[in-house]
């Protein structure tokens, strides 16, 4: 389980801090990376153009600049066919409370604005 860091309460919501957890372990369905391989493919063609493109771009040819441009639009489709924005892993929300604000925003607002107002004609 997560080492506990700090517990309180803030206006009567209890709330504690939980360690960084790390992917895998026994959380996690897999001790692997998330997403599936086609996925995972998309991604490395779309890094793959971008580098061709790069390496096109300092040395000034255009055929790795076009050559990048075709894998990145390729990573791109398979990103759009495989549903990648599905890869995601859902957690459930977290019940933290706000941290308390005590700049007083609307005086400096206000001040701003007697500013603004004095140096109108």
């Amino acid at each position: 389980m997560s080492e506990v860091h700090g517990t309180g309460s803030s206006g009567g919501i209890e709330y504690y801090i939980r360690g960084y957890q790390h992917e895998g372990g026994r959380w996690a369905p897999t001790n692997s990376h998330r997403g599936r391989l086609l996925s995972w493919v998309a991604v490395g063609l779309i890094l793959l153009g971008a580098a061709a493109a790069g390496l096109g771009i300092v040395l000034a040819a255009w055929w790795p600049i076009i050559a990048g441009g075709v894998l990145a639009v390729a990573g791109a489709v398979l990103c759009a066919v495989d549903d990648i924005f599905t890869d995601v892993v859902l957690d459930d929300p977290r019940r933290e409370s706000e941290e308390p604000h005590t700049t007083p925003l609307h005086r400096i607002k206000k001040r701003d604005r007697e500013i603004a107002e004095a140096r109108l004609p």
